[in-house]
């Protein structure tokens, strides 16, 4: 192969690595933004459960959670296993089909009996705000 070829060859695959990498950069962009507000409402929901504030937890739900979940039900979900702590996974999703947003978003909890989960929280954006939906906790 000569010496030209080599570097031509050499020379497209730099292009190619340093493509891949510009386009893996964008991607991370745009998902850390786009579940940027989805995973602050998902956090002040776990905050307002590990502060024990079950009540301030359950406005943060969406209506239909709320249907599915009234404040005492959900209250003694809650008390079967405490949060602790959590933290939020990279990455998510977003959509926004026919005007409706919505996300999920990944945290690791950590409860106050000391184990630890993984959850996904299913958000959707109504009146404005994002609220936790389906399986809330």
């Amino acid at each position: 192969m000569s010496k030209t070829a080599k570097i031509i060859i050499f020379s497209l695959i730099g292009v190619v690595v340093l493509c891949c990498g510009g386009g893996g950069a964008g991607l991370f962009f745009i998902i850390n933004s786009a579940t940027k507000e989805p995973k602050a409402a998902a956090g002040n929901f776990l905050i307002a459960l590990e502060a024990g504030n079950d009540e301030g937890a359950y406005a943060l739900l969406c209506r239909t959670a709320q249907t599915n979940y009234g404040p005492e039900e959900f209250a003694k979900i809650v008390k079967k296993n405490v949060p602790a702590s959590h933290d939020f996974n990279w990455g998510g999703s977003y959509s926004n089909e026919s005007g409706v947003e919505t996300a999920s978003v990944t945290a690791t909890i950590t409860y106050k009996s000391g184990g630890k989960d993984g959850h996904t929280f299913a958000m959707r954006k109504e009146n404005g705000a994002w609220k936790v939906c389906g399986d809330p906790y």
